[in-house]
């Protein structure tokens, strides 16, 4: 009796231990899965969050483009804001996501880019009525909304793609300073404040608040862009990467050459076909004549234009 009572002793102290065992990986396991579920959650975290800066950089071109500047009483922009003159900037004109190119207004253009004698005219000026519409031209933000010296009533939109655009000479101004503004939105009334002779708008592009020709990338006749960029370097502005390349002719170089009777100009920074015949005493029409081009052809830093 004593030894079957010794037997169930020892069978009842390995059954113990056996239980022990068993149950031992079982209370560590769940220690297991929450750390590794934790370290998850924090990879998780970071991922994200890279996520997030970086769809907020890809998102808000014109603001890395000005470095988050934001003026509603200027036009122009700081000198500190300007890019390295050696930086190449590509601005695509139609982003994807935002809405077609829209012409401000389709009319007659009264004067273009350029010189006005010893005044740069700094925009191109389209024939309107009173109280014509006056349409935004690409999806953006307004920046300024009011009046402005010879402007008279101006609105400026800064938009998506990195340009700024100026509606100027408005009778009056249907938008407000941050308001968003697509293209093809009503931005105000055609109409002649300020500086102004007759009833017309006065449309400016700017980059970092330097003003470029807008018939380098808009076929104002037909209303349709010319290119669907447009290449920026050291206050350069092209629709041709490769014309970035070519050396601008040096100012002492004469202008002039004469090879079989015919006059010839060397074209240099900021010549278009208007300023251009009026040095010559002569018209648009003829210089595209006796060119084969039309009155909308971009000229080339350097290249020869047949006078006579």
């Amino acid at each position: 009796m004593k030894l079957y009572a010794l037997f169930l002793s020892a069978g009842l102290l390995f059954s113990v231990y056996g239980i022990a065992q068993q149950t031992l990986p079982i209370t560590i396991e769940p220690i297991n899965e929450t750390y590794t579920t934790d370290s998850l959650q924090v990879d998780s975290l970071q991922v994200s969050n890279e996520e997030l800066e970086v769809d907020s950089l890809g998102s808000s071109l014109d603001e890395s483009l000005y470095k988050n500047v934001w003026n509603s009483t200027q036009i122009k922009y700081p000198v500190n804001t300007l890019p390295n003159k050696n930086d190449t900037i590509t601005i695509t004109l139609n982003e994807p996501g935002d809405h077609n190119f829209v012409l401000p207004v389709l009319g007659q253009l009264l004067s273009k880019f350029g010189k006005r004698g010893r005044r740069m005219h700094t925009g191109t000026d389209i024939r309107l009525n009173s109280g014509d519409t006056v349409r935004c031209a690409f999806d953006g933000r307004v920046r300024l909304a009011k009046k402005f010296s010879g402007y008279g009533n101006l609105v400026l939109v800064r938009h998506n793609n990195g340009l700024e655009t100026i509606y100027a000479h408005l009778k009056s101004i249907k938008v407000k300073v941050n308001d968003t503004i697509r293209a093809g939105d009503l931005i105000g009334l055609g109409g002649r404040t300020g500086r102004a002779t007759c009833n017309h708008l006065h449309f400016e592009t700017r980059l970092f608040g330097e003003p470029f020709d807008s018939n380098k990338y808009i076929d104002f006749a037909s209303g349709d862009l010319k290119s669907d960029k447009i290449f920026y370097k050291n206050k350069q502005f092209v629709i041709d990467l490769n014309d970035l390349n070519n050396k601008p002719v040096p100012e002492n170089k004469p202008t002039l050459a004469s090879t079989g009777g015919a006059t010839k100009h060397v074209i240099r920074k900021g010549d278009n076909l208007w300023t251009i015949a009026k040095k010559y005493n002569t018209t648009v029409k003829h210089l595209c004549t006796a060119n084969k081009i039309t009155a909308q052809k971009t000229l080339k830093v350097g290249s020869v234009l047949r006078i006579n």
